[in-house]
């Protein structure tokens, strides 16, 4: 099938179309929540709307080679082939990881996060009350992120520095981590006896000829790691909250089984048959959807850098999103929040709610029709030349 994403739809009850195209009082145009304004996957629909068909919707029973189509996926995108017993469904990936931390941490004990980072991270352990530590990213002239490799095993040495969350591919500042980086990030943990935990929900969306490295495709060891994923981003279906876990500690995949238990949790009919035909069936759609994103954030980036105004903004190399700097305008986080909202009727995510590194940027959604990214320059650059 060939997909029109630039079509217009409307949204009818979505977060971000309901909540947030109002902000502070000021209408926006929301393009902030990482969700995509573009139709999931055909063969997604119909597995919901054949759920629906059955006339009923007591307890239900699941796909038995589900594990072997996720498997299936990774061995076709990414050269791998991960142990179908290493596999586990959970719910949505925020609340697995906040019961997972809390059940394995004392009060005092801390995660860690590399900065600028996704902000919910923060909020999903902070609300199961326990603390964050930030290490900073390094942020070059250029905008592109690195590790401070010294700074991290620094940081996740400390004692009560319990677990490390890596961001693979990262969001918000669009890198795709090179096995290289990965290894070292994993080396660091093993050697600092600090629980990895990485979140590869954005593995698909990667461009340019690059490829999201799985973190167990390049460890030595699978000691104290984990990792979470989910077709959440990539068959639009975040709403349905479906995910799975891999690890090969048994130590982890205990604790796991724990938390499931606790959380007295078993997938939904809707969950599951979203997931599983997603990643059966969803090879072109992934292609198709892929490009569209990157076109356009070609479009959108190469329209803000030719404005002549103080913002700039580089392709990501992963992700559907865009990391854009305001610094420029020399206003504080708060006039740059304000101008966007207020003067350019945009919503955006602030910078500074992915952590301090975060201040002066903000993040783009760029998974929209074409018709809404023009739309967005159109109201940036009307906003800009009330000042400069």
């Amino acid at each position: 099938m060939i997909y029109d994403f630039n079509e217009q739809f409307p949204r009818i009850m979505s977060e971000k179309w309901v909540y947030d195209s109002v902000v502070n009082g000021h209408k926006v145009m929301p393009m902030g929540v990482a969700d995509m304004d573009l139709v999931s996957p055909i063969e997604v629909r119909e597995a919901l709307m054949n759920v629906c068909l059955r006339r009923e919707f007591g307890y239900p029973a699941y796909h038995a080679d589900f594990k072997s189509v996720i498997a299936d996926w990774f061995e076709k995108h990414y050269d791998w082939r991960p142990d179908e017993s290493l596999i586990t469904e959970t719910p949505g990936m925020l609340l697995t990881m906040g019961t997972f931390i809390r059940d394995l941490t004392e009060p005092d004990e801390k995660t860690v996060l590399m900065t600028p980072v996704y902000h919910s991270f923060a909020r999903a352990i902070r609300d199961n009350h326990r603390e964050i530590v930030e290490c900073d990213l390094i942020k070059d002239e250029d905008n592109h992120y690195t590790i401070d490799f010294d700074k991290l095993k620094e940081t996740c040495a400390q004692p009560k520095n319990k677990f490390l969350i890596l961001c693979n591919p990262h969001n918000p500042v669009g890198r795709c981590w090179t096995e290289e980086e990965v290894k070292k990030i994993i080396e660091i943990a093993q050697e600092t006896n600090t629980i990895l935990i990485s979140d590869e929900i954005h593995g698909d969306f990667t461009f340019d000829g690059r490829v999201y490295t799985p973190v167990l495709k390049v460890a030595k060891d699978l000691k104290n790691i984990i990792v979470f994923s989910s077709g959440g981003k990539l068959f639009n279906i975040g709403g349905i909250f479906s995910a799975f876990i891999m690890t090969g500690d048994p130590a982890l995949k205990a604790q796991i089984d724990i938390c499931i238990k606790e959380l007295h949790f078993q997938p939904t009919a809707f969950a599951h048959e979203a997931a599983y035909a997603g990643f059966k069936y969803g090879y072109d759609y992934r292609e198709q959807v892929v490009a569209h994103v990157r076109k356009m954030q070609r479009k959108f980036v190469d329209g803000l850098n030719n404005m002549p105004y103080p913002v700039r903004a580089n392709l990501p190399e992963a992700t559907y999103l865009v990391w854009v700097d305001f610094n420029g305008t020399g206003w504080s986080p708060d006039r740059i929040f304000d101008f966007q909202v207020k003067d350019a009727a945009l919503g955006f995510n602030r910078g500074d709610a992915f952590g301090k590194a975060g201040a002066g940027f903000a993040r783009v959604n760029c998974a929209v029709c074409e018709a809404k990214i023009d739309e967005a320059l159109r109201r940036l650059e009307n906003a800009f030349k009330q000042y400069f």
